[in-house]
């Protein structure tokens, strides 16, 4: 990726720098959230509905903010180090949405590496 001199790319620390690193926070905080939904389960009822809704709140953003790291980097040739690999990872959040039934994510999440995937076909189909 490159950066122009006077502007810095964000950092998540051992996560890495610019969209890799933001696209590995996505699935650490969408992995982590699947504890929400653990603590839920002891926690008292009223404070179990919220606590879920926190949980979809985190998968949910998990996977739009993919889905538009996907779409401002869509070719592989073009793509940050490491962002493609990443990518090709996010199935994982389908579990996180599965656990509580955050359907969007549940169809939307497999989209993630399989457009990855085509994009990295079409582009050596176009190469030849």
């Amino acid at each position: 990726m490159t950066v122009d001199p006077g502007r810095q790319a964000r950092s998540f620390g051992p996560l890495g720098a610019g969209a890799t690193g933001l696209a590995r926070l996505c699935l650490v905080a969408g992995m982590c959230s699947i504890f929400l939904v653990m603590a839920g389960a002891a926690a008292p009822e009223p404070a179990r509905d919220l606590i879920y809704w926190i949980q979809r709140a985190v998968v949910a953003l998990a996977i739009l903010t993919l889905l538009v790291v996907f779409f401002r980097h869509p070719w592989p040739s073009q793509r940050p180090a490491g962002l493609t690999e990443v990518l090709v990872y996010s199935p994982m959040l389908f579990l996180a949405t599965w656990v509580t039934g955050v359907w969007p994510g549940v169809f939307v999440a497999p989209l993630i590496p399989l457009l990855a995937v085509g994009s990295w076909i079409t582009e050596r189909a176009r190469r030849g």
